[in-house]
């Protein structure tokens, strides 16, 4: 699906910062996920990002997911908290664009999930338990661990078919754990570029580090770093961010505690984000990006 915006179209998408718990060091008790693409991807090919995807409607904004929440005990308002009502920035309200059965701040939500299921695995899940705990306080993921879980199956089945997403749930008598997934940022593709997306980043915290299973035909290799190992690699030349994750791990690596970062989070998702719109400026020597309205330097790359 894509939508337009003056001239250029952009295809709605959304990415997860995965941070868990590590032992406390001088610099942060957390890790953050990064994988780096493989070489066979048709966007951005060898670059080392946050795992997520494509927004796909007939899946992720089907009305089957409502009425699978419906069946499993998940009220509206339950839903309701996750729709940011009177944005506290200049983010558009609705988020992106308008969803045709549901909030994209929902269906979004469920391709994060979906995405990083299908890249690396992951499953963050509520079951019926954890749902009726659900509350305003700032709440960390969990990856569904069970020794009976097919997930090298399941995973292969939700990258041929992502309508599987939902009956995976369905099979595993959970809902995907939407709450847990807070609004970060949001980024817009460069006019120029050959793929355009509007992204939603979301974050999201866990106390105990996930299992990866990697899906090999888009993921060469995962890394668990701190925010500045990340950029001390990329200022290294030893892996190649793009300008994004320049600048989200910028702003993670001023932070120590995980608890202070996911109560940040969370006190970010409730006001909505602006959408990020960098400009980019090719020197003799570099590429610079720049966002217009705070005319702040997102990155400075040396052209390769």
């Amino acid at each position: 699906m894509e939508y337009k915006c003056d001239k250029f179209s952009y295809r709605p998408s959304a990415t997860v910062i995965i941070a868990t718990k590590k032992k406390v060091d001088a610099n942060a008790n957390f890790e953050i996920l990064l994988f780096e693409r493989s070489t066979n991807t048709a966007f951005a090919p060898g670059h080392c990002v946050f795992p997520g995807g494509t927004f796909e409607e007939p899946s992720d904004e089907c009305q089957e997911w409502m009425d699978y929440f419906k069946e499993y005990g998940v009220s509206s308002n339950q839903l309701d908290r996750l729709i940011v009502k009177e944005p506290n920035t200049k983010r558009t309200n609705p988020l992106l664009s308008t969803g045709k059965i549901f909030s994209r701040e929902i269906s979004l939500r469920i391709t994060a999930c979906r995405e990083t299921f299908e890249e690396v695995g992951i499953l963050f899940f509520r079951n019926h338990k954890t749902l009726k705990k659900l509350s305003s306080t700032p709440t960390f993921g969990e990856d569904f661990e069970d020794v009976n879980f097919d997930r090298v199956g399941w995973q292969f089945a939700v990258h041929k078919d992502a309508k599987q997403f939902l009956n995976l749930c369905r099979s595993l008598h959970v809902v995907p754990d939407l709450w847990s997934l807070y609004e970060w940022s949001l980024w817009r593709s460069p006019f120029t570029a050959e793929k355009r997306y509007d992204t939603v980043f979301y974050f999201v915290s866990s106390t105990k580090k996930p299992t990866l299973l990697l899906e090999h035909s888009e993921v060469k290799r995962a890394m668990w770093k701190t925010a500045s190992e990340y950029l001390d690699l990329h200022k290294n030349q030893k892996i190649w961010l793009p300008p994004p994750q320049i600048y989200e791990l910028s702003r993670l690596s001023k932070y120590s505690q995980l608890q202070n970062l996911t109560n940040h989070a969370s006190y970010r998702s409730r006001q909505g984000k602006e959408l990020l719109a960098p400009f980019y400026y090719k020197s003799s020597d570099a590429m610079i990006g720049v966002l217009p309205v705070q005319e702040k330097i997102v990155t400075c790359s040396r052209v390769r």
